[in-house]
């Protein structure tokens, strides 16, 4: 059997990762994996978990996977353990194949290292799209409690799945490559609370992280104790012709009836802007609010106003989508359901079509 590491010489990689010194490529965010074109008889992924495959049951935070042979999803696991054999192609003839392996559940809960891949053939990368997205944001973008349909249950990783995501999904309508850097519950000043009138959560904001790898609970391996947000990203990796910034949703349940916290917030965001832009100066930016609530979208509006006129950049746009009203189901938590998605998905679509011409 040969074996290949897990870079971009040999497969087509998704998301943001990092290297350990076994060469294991370790997954963060929603979205993180590979793409390769195999040609032979076998080939199997052999998987290393964090802390978090450690965990009881009980604990819900184990990392979710899927494997796509052409197109089907033909495997999808929880990592419960702190290694996982996960057989991709078992023939008994010679057999072409486009391999996808996907982290389907977002990184602040779990990550996991992927081992170089064992086969009796070749493999080589996935061409990349002609258009490649960047999307920022909570967890609606990372596809928060799509596969449950009781809006009274709450977050676990078994329900969240980035495929069926706005995110994703507009990926796929536009034949588009994409890469995620999204974290449930964060905000631009503030996480979610239960009540404006308990103090901002400040340990949930996303803007210092995006110039990481991501940000976990959990380290990536306990040798070395790294953990995805001890390590700088390096933005020549992946450069977005377009990208989506969809945050507000947790901030506005602080800032509801506070003019001031809405202030500070579009400023906090064109300040956040202005990182986005630095990191990616050839890349548009489309703003977005809504899928769940719009209340605070003219507040998002103005941040792109404050962003345009201190940096003169004019390619940067807004849009607001319909918040959802439950005739097409909710998700866990009241969250977007794979219907509402589907509906962002098309609408957003359509706008970056325009955009891009």
């Amino acid at each position: 059997m040969k074996k290949y590491i897990v870079n971009e010489d040999n497969v087509k990689l998704t998301g943001r990762g990092i290297y350990d010194e076994d060469d294991n490529f370790w997954c963060a965010l929603s979205g993180s994996g590979f793409e390769c074109h195999f040609k032979g008889r076998e080939l199997t992924l052999k998987l290393v978990g964090d802390g978090a495959s450690e965990k009881p049951a009980n604990d819900e935070n184990w990392a979710r996977y899927a494997v796509y042979v052409n197109g089907i999803r033909t495997t999808e696991g929880l990592l419960d353990s702190i290694q996982k054999t996960v057989p991709v192609i078992e023939s008994s003839k010679e057999t072409e194949a486009d391999i996808k392996f996907i982290k389907l559940s977002e990184c602040a809960m779990s990550t996991f290292g992927i081992c170089p891949i064992e086969c009796d053939g070749e493999i080589t990368p996935i061409p990349e799209k002609p258009l490649k997205l960047e999307i920022i944001g909570d967890s609606i973008t990372c596809g928060y409690g799509v596969d449950e349909y009781d809006p009274a249950a709450h977050f676990k990783t078994a329900t969240e799945d980035f495929t069926k995501a706005y995110s994703y999904k507009t990926a796929k309508l536009l034949d588009a490559d994409v890469r995620a850097f999204s974290i449930s519950g964060w905000g631009i000043i503030s996480g979610y609370v239960d009540s404006p009138e308990k103090p901002p959560l400040t340990d949930q904001l996303l803007p210092p992280y995006y110039t990481k790898v991501g940000f976990s609970h959990e380290k990536f391996d306990d040798r070395d104790g790294l953990a995805p947000q001890d390590t700088d990203w390096n933005f020549g990796n992946y450069v977005p012709g377009l990208i989506v910034v969809n945050l507000g949703t947790n901030d506005d349940s602080w800032c509801k009836g506070h003019e001031d916290r809405y202030e500070l917030y579009a400023k906090k965001y064109a300040d956040f802007l202005a990182v986005v832009h630095n990191c990616n100066p050839t890349s548009k930016i489309l703003c977005i609010m809504g899928i769940m609530l719009d209340e605070i979208a003219p507040y998002m509006e103005k941040a792109v106003e404050i962003f345009r006129e201190r940096s003169g950049f004019e390619q940067i746009y807004t849009m607001r989508l319909t918040p959802h009203d439950g005739k097409l189901g909710y998700g866990a938590d009241w969250h977007p359901s794979p219907a509402t998605h589907d509906k962002a998905a098309e609408a957003l679509a359509a706008k970056i079509r325009e955009i891009m011409g």
